[in-house]
């Protein structure tokens, strides 16, 4: 008696079976983070509020504390302005490389702290929901909307080792995603490790920076209007350094697009 075997029920039984397995794993996992999000509740490390059980890190309250920066605002800088103002006390007597700039918030909590944890604490994700409110200005914006590429401030290669990523590259992918426009990441390097700008003037903040960055490839910049995504700007001398570069290799117009507006009192 002749007994054919049909390896197709085996085949589908193994299938079944890692499903099966793939499901418990996931369903342990997630009992596992329940357990111990009971025993060891998480809380928001900016209001140290308790987390929701659908809040990652930073709660919901804080993202809409966000301190966003709406009109009237210099399109000039992104500084927040008075509505008896006609002109800007921040950049007044500065000439910019790029057209405009605009920037989602101010440079203080929440924001300030949700960047810290982004650029220093490697909490990455935030880049995620950050980003996206990054690009809903963009998109939102008439001056600006109509760009052709997003290119983020690079980093020098010592300084990403050391890092480990770049946080403008992080917020300009989720930028990129938001507005559907082309995300471009070899045509500009920082060729210069400049020191740390915090402490410095604007002044010494331009000398600093002077000749930090190379266009590599102008064919992918060249009569092409450009976004620039950074996390945050001070006096503005890195976009503009940025933007003095592109322009003298051919671009048509730069932009700048930054998460967070500091204001030197």
């Amino acid at each position: 008696m002749n007994i054919k075997k049909d390896y197709r029920w085996g085949f589908s039984s193994t299938i079944e079976n890692q499903w099966m397995i793939n499901s418990l794993y996931q369903q342990l996992q997630i009992a596992k983070l329940g357990f111990h999000n009971l025993i060891f509740p998480p809380f928001c490390p900016i209001c140290e509020n308790e987390l929701k059980f659908n809040e990652r890190f930073v709660c919901e309250d804080c993202f809409n504390q966000i301190p966003m920066i709406e009109s009237p605002f210099c399109r000039k800088c992104g500084a927040p302005m008075k509505k008896s103002e006609t002109k800007c006390k921040h950049c007044n007597e500065l000439n910019f490389h790029f057209s405009h700039l605009r920037a989602l918030g101010l440079f203080m909590p929440p924001l300030s702290k949700m960047i810290h944890f982004l650029k220093y604490d490697r909490k990455t994700h935030l880049s995620e929901r950050l980003g996206i409110l990054l690009g809903n200005i963009l998109v939102a914006d008439p001056d600006s909307n109509d760009a052709d590429i997003i290119i983020p401030v690079p980093l020098h290669k010592v300084k990403l080792r050391i890092r480990g990523y770049n946080q403008s590259l992080l917020l300009a992918r989720s930028v990129s995603s938001v507005s559907h426009k082309e995300l471009c990441l070899d045509a500009v390097i920082r060729k210069k490790a400049t020191r740390s700008q915090t402490m410095l003037d604007y002044e010494s903040r331009r000398k600093n920076l002077e000749n930090a960055f190379e266009v590599i490839v102008p064919e992918k910049i060249k009569n092409r209007k450009i976004i620039i995504v950074d996390d945050v700007l001070t006096t503005g001398t890195t976009l503009d350094e940025i933007a003095k570069s592109l322009l003298e290799a051919g671009a048509k117009d730069v932009f700048g697009l930054v998460l967070s507006r500091a204001i030197r009192v």
